[in-house]
């Protein structure tokens, strides 16, 4: 029997398709077929769109309604690359699991209960997206994976093409929807083509945008004239005037009707 190697699909990986080239003698089992941290993902993909701290890139560049959490993405593909027996805990490093959520989980439980306040730290380590490949992780996986092409035939939001480009794989996406085909476009081709002009482009518009916003609402908010604070929000509420009182307006809702 020959042993060169030969192109085949794992096409019972969906999504993403995946690309390789593999010897045919050998036992092709994949690691997510054996083996995936459901437990973990499932808590450190609630930690991505934690309230109040900045969410993901591609979240905050376009809504999108059914967009997968990035961390869940990565483990998908690298899971459908990695053989069966690959090292789990080089895994949960390369997709940003440094520490252990379910005991985390556990202790923030306990604090809440006693009234305490474990902070920003509670967890141990920064939330999984944010983990960018260390060099032993690459190294790993050049050693254990080599090359490989990943196509996901129903991008949407872009979370799994996103994170495929981020491993340093060859990506293709495809999506019908313009809206997110637009939202892809802006996430994986149009940074890797133009680079810092389209940071340069960005930060330019933000600040132009800002300027005009600001300008807007000029007379219609109160400025920030206290020191060393910063206004978080305002609420905006329809008022009537008080007919029992000195005439001042009053939000309507603190308004009671009588005979």
């Amino acid at each position: 029997m020959a042993t060169d190697s030969i192109p085949i699909v794992l096409s019972q990986v969906h999504p993403p398709l995946i690309t390789r080239s593999i010897n045919p003698t050998m036992n092709d089992r994949r690691l997510i077929e054996h083996w995936l941290p459901i437990t973990e993902l499932g808590i450190v993909s609630v930690r991505e769109p934690t309230p109040m701290t900045p969410f993901p890139a591609p979240n905050r560049l376009h809504v999108w309604w059914a967009r997968r959490p990035l961390v869940a993405a990565r483990a998908a593909v690298l899971a459908s690359l990695l053989p069966e027996d690959a090292d789990r805990a080089q895994f949960l490093h390369a997709i940003g699991i440094h520490g252990g959520p379910v005991a985390a989980q556990r202790r923030i439980a306990i604090a809440t209960r006693k009234g305490e306040r474990l902070g920003a730290a509670a967890s141990g380590y920064t939330r999984a997206f944010k983990h960018s490949l260390s060099t032993d992780d690459r190294e790993w996986l050049s050693a254990t994976i080599g090359s490989a092409s990943i196509l996901d035939p129903t991008a949407g939001g872009g979370s799994v093409p996103f994170e495929s480009a981020r491993l340093g794989f060859e990506t293709a996406a495809n999506e019908l929807n313009p809206v997110a085909a637009l939202i892809e476009l802006a996430t994986l081709d149009w940074p890797k083509m133009f680079k810092d002009e389209v940071r340069t482009s960005f930060d330019s518009l933000g600040q132009a945008f800002d300027a005009q916003v600001q300008k807007r609402l000029l007379g219609v908010v109160p400025s920030n004239g206290v020191a060393d604070t910063r206004f978080d929000g305002y609420v905006w509420a329809r008022t009537v005037t008080c007919h029992y009182s000195d005439g001042s307006e009053q939000p309507k809702y603190w308004r009671r009707d009588v005979e």
